[in-house]
């Protein structure tokens, strides 16, 4: 009997807490939802800003490395690229829409958006022209092209991993390391998940030995 009764207050003590801490999300849930509401209301009543001192990124056309190849995928990315750093091309990767709304206006938004996409089309352009060059074995060119993508800011695993691979390809697995130490002593968001596929395929290299 007395074994029952303190199994029935344990029980009520469990469904109190259950209900407490359900309320308890629900009203966070609510709080965070109302605050993100009331920034984003702000963010598009923001006043448009001037935006002419924006550290565009700035990529002339003798800026690229230069390649020498008749592979028609190579000659079309390169001639893709070529045209993308014509246009205004800006990294908005740390803002929310509804932060850079807030920081630049409501009024800028639009073309602030078309500035990040360019970016990161130029950041894919890179990486794809890369990729052919390593396909058609011209391996330091497509070093070069993987470098320039990490250069500018390419947090892309697969940048990475490929510039390893042709790093491979050319008998420097010195470089790899070099790699590797660069993104430990770096803050790259995703350092561990990267730092463990570069080392996995350096190790590959032993393992073909």
């Amino acid at each position: 009997m007395k074994f029952g009764i303190t199994f029935f207050i344990c029980f009520l003590i469990f469904i109190a807490w259950r209900f407490y801490e359900q309320r308890k999300s629900e009203r966070m849930e609510k709080k965070i939802s109302d605050d993100f509401w009331k920034k984003e209301e702000e963010a598009n009543q923001t006043r448009k800003k001037d935006i002419t001192n924006l550290p565009l990124l700035q990529v002339k056309k003798a800026d690229l490395p230069k390649i020498s190849s008749t592979d028609e995928t190579v000659l079309n990315y390169m001639e893709h690229l070529h045209q993308i750093v014509k246009n205004p091309m800006i990294d908005l990767s740390e803002y929310s829409n509804t932060d850079l709304k807030l920081a630049y206006g409501v009024a800028n938004f639009k073309t602030l958006c078309e500035y990040d996409d360019n970016f990161n089309h130029f950041l894919l352009t890179l990486s794809n022209l890369a990729n052919s060059l390593m396909c058609v074995g011209l391996y330091e060119e497509s070093a070069k092209f993987f470098e320039f993508a990490l250069h500018y800011g390419s947090k892309r695993l697969n940048d990475y991993t490929g510039l390893a691979e042709v790093y491979l390809k050319l008998n420097k697995p010195e470089h790899i390391t070099a790699l590797i130490r660069q993104l430990e002593d770096g803050c790259h968001p995703r350092k561990a998940t990267i730092v463990s596929a570069l080392k996995e395929i350096k190790n590959s290299r032993s393992q073909r030995k």
